[in-house]
């Protein structure tokens, strides 16, 4: 009988402690909007700002970021990938309220939250296991093996560039040079990162979003057309609505938290 009521107690605290948790989340969620938003009206043309504010843009795109991840994937999500998230949707609505405007500024603030993501939720741990087995020494000229050093020893992100290619060589079958191997080991650890970065379903978007080039080409050209935004916002973040997106997905393999 103690026992159960000691469950039960411990029970109770860790559900308030997760309360907690949730309403800071969601504070900070709105704070983040508020800020994004008030920068970002300060460029806005005098109609776009008055729509802005009159249809409650801001307050739109906090609840379908709610909405859409729900509470407890959200409170994994860094708050530097929220806020860019949030920019990313202001920038959207201005760039369908003047389907002229450069579509970059969108897809830019998109690219900035998944390097995060990709960082927090892959890149640290492969870091830490890389330093633990001491795969720190640059052995082949080969320019992956490269960007893995100094993303080991330099605290480099990886790009999404990279990060496809270094999927794609994982799946050859044929001998690995040290630090793709290393990372090979590393997921082979991590079971639920290799899941998601496997998936089929992943694959294909992650090589249709790599093939446009918007994160390449595109972003140093800086010149976007609207369908070609909305076309990326839509493998990027589902439009808010189909799950099955790159960022979804990469936040999905952090359930394995909870």
């Amino acid at each position: 009988m103690v026992l159960l009521q000691d469950l039960e107690k411990e029970n109770y605290k860790l559900k308030r402690q997760l309360e907690v948790a949730i309403s800071w989340m969601r504070r900070n969620i709105k704070e983040q909007a508020q800020k994004v938003s008030n920068k970002k009206l300060k460029k806005m043309t005098l109609a776009t700002k008055s729509c802005f504010i009159e249809e409650n843009i801001e307050e739109n795109i906090i609840k379908q970021i709610g909405d859409f991840f729900g509470d407890l994937m959200l409170l994994n999500i860094p708050t530097s990938a929220i806020e860019n998230i949030i920019s990313a949707e202001i920038n959207y609505y201005n760039l369908r309220k003047t389907p002229s405007t450069d579509g970059m500024t969108v897809i830019s603030s998109y690219h900035k939250a998944l390097d995060i993501l990709i960082e927090n939720f892959i890149v640290k741990g492969f870091r830490k296991f890389a330093k633990k087995y001491n795969q720190t020494i640059l052995y082949k000229n080969d320019p992956l093996e490269k960007s893995l050093h100094n993303v080991v020893n330099k605290g480099y992100i990886l790009s999404i560039g990279r990060l496809f290619h270094l999927i794609n060589i994982l799946k050859e079958d044929k001998e690995k040079f040290p630090y793709v191997k290393c990372f090979g080991n590393y997921l082979d650890k991590y079971k639920y990162i290799k899941e998601v970065l496997f998936e089929e379903s992943f694959y294909v978007i992650f090589e249709e979003l790599v093939s446009s080039e918007i994160f390449g080409r595109k972003r140093h050209i800086g010149s976007m057309r609207f369908v070609e935004t909305r076309k990326s916002r839509s493998l990027l973040i589902g439009d808010f609505k189909d799950k099955n997106c790159l960022i979804y997905k990469l936040l999905k393999m952090q359930d394995v938290v909870y």
